[in-house]
């Protein structure tokens, strides 16, 4: 959803920590993606949800200021009140990733860096040839005779000293030009982290996470504008522990000589969530919409003149432009009702009141977070089998996160 910064009055996400036009804080930042936890109590039953092994075993440490190397953890400060983020490296010196007060968004930091462990950990025994019945969207016969194993473990070894020459000689470019289709699949499970990136004199932006990696873009100077692309010829982006040295930021900066992604018409059509648009008031035409759901197509309301208030309005009768979240943005004036738009509040309605009712049980809490998804998270499965190795000696603790 669209806010209006406090200070130069500048439209920008809510999902930001502070404004990207200004660097003004955001005092209601919100962070999210589909189903995620809020609290440390919530990450803490996801974790045991998904069968992951030991806290000792996955090295990360969920309410818990664990003083030991080679850790990643979150706890609340009692002393400050603060929630902090933390890695422990190799040499046991601490990186602080989050420090402050917002739970919700501590928890999305260190949630976000655990799924993408789990990955990396399935990628891992998917390359040695050790998974055994993982559950996602690649899956391996186990059954078989006692030769066949041996033929695979072979396989896997063969493999494995393909991949460590080719890494000491050459690099991550003839890595991808030897890796069977398996192999492949190994390194789009491992994707980079959501943000920008600038690689050889060229930026890039990646929206988060996604099953075929595809999901990035490039800033056409020649067009000034962000275009679509392919990385597929750039293997080191498509490598999460080689991606992070042309890694630039998780959040727009006005130092930057681009524009920002998030005012891009790709950013709408690829990586926004399919149909949605921000909840808040709308001017078109000289009439006045409400979103109340930015998901739910029949949360659309309109202010007659003729019954001076609020109906519900059609969705085949809504205009497309407030269909297309692009667009959309254009006719978007407020989040929040004030006594300048001179129409009455649509939070006094009963359509507001039932919306309240019906959303009060819901699985999460707090100061209005509203959680969406943001990527192709889904198509991910993260539980873990028990019969896979878990090995943390293959992360990489020498770096910040």
């Amino acid at each position: 959803m669209k806010i209006k910064c406090e200070y130069c009055d500048s439209m920008f996400d809510d999902t930001l920590e502070k404004c990207p036009n200004c660097g003004a804080p955001n005092s209601n930042v919100r962070r999210s993606t589909a189903d995620q936890p809020t609290t440390i109590e919530g990450l803490k039953e996801w974790y045991e949800s998904k069968g992951l092994p030991p806290y000792e075993t996955t090295r990360f440490f969920i309410g818990i200021d664990y003083k030991k190397p080679r850790a990643f953890g979150i706890y609340k400060d009692e002393n400050t009140g603060n929630f902090i983020v933390y890695k422990n490296k190799d040499s046991g010196q601490r990186a602080v990733r989050y420090e402050g007060t917002d739970e919700a968004f501590a928890v999305n930091e260190l949630f976000m860096r655990l799924k993408q462990e789990i990955l990396e950990q399935k990628a891992h025994n998917i390359s040695n040839g050790s998974n055994t019945g993982y559950s996602g969207s690649v899956r391996h016969n186990t059954s078989g005779s006692g030769s066949l194993k041996k033929h695979k473990a072979s396989l896997a070894g063969v493999i494995a000293i393909v991949i460590v020459i080719s890494m000491a000689c050459c690099g991550p470019y003839l890595l991808t030009m030897l890796l069977s289709p398996l192999e492949t699949l190994v390194v789009n499970l491992s994707p980079a982290e959501q943000g920008y990136y600038s690689y050889n004199g060229e930026d890039y932006y990646t929206c988060g996470p996604s099953e075929d990696n595809k999901k990035w873009f490039k800033y056409d100077r020649a067009g000034g504008e962000w275009i679509k692309t392919s990385v597929e010829d750039k293997p080191e982006l498509l490598i999460t522990k080689t991606a992070k040295d042309y890694f630039r930021s998780f959040e727009y900066s006005t130092g930057y000589d681009f524009p920002n992604f998030y005012d891009s018409s790709v950013y709408y059509e690829y990586c926004y969530p399919a149909g949605y648009t921000d909840t808040g008031y709308y001017s078109y035409n000289n009439t006045d919409y409400y979103r109340l759901d930015s998901y739910d197509t029949d949360s659309w309301y309109y202010f007659s003149n003729d019954t001076n208030d609020w109906e519900p309005a059609e969705y085949n009768n809504i205009p497309d432009d407030l269909k297309n979240g692009y667009n959309a943005k254009d006719f978007y004036y407020t989040p929040d009702w004030n006594f300048e738009t001179q129409i009455s509040d649509f939070e006094d309605t009963e359509y507001y009141a039932l919306y309240e009712s019906e959303n009060s049980n819901s699985s999460y809490s707090g100061d209005s977070y509203s959680y969406s998804s943001w990527d192709d998270d889904d198509d991910y499965d993260y539980s873990w089998d028990s019969g896979s190795s878990w090995d943390s000696s293959s992360s990489d603790w020498d770096s910040d996160w």
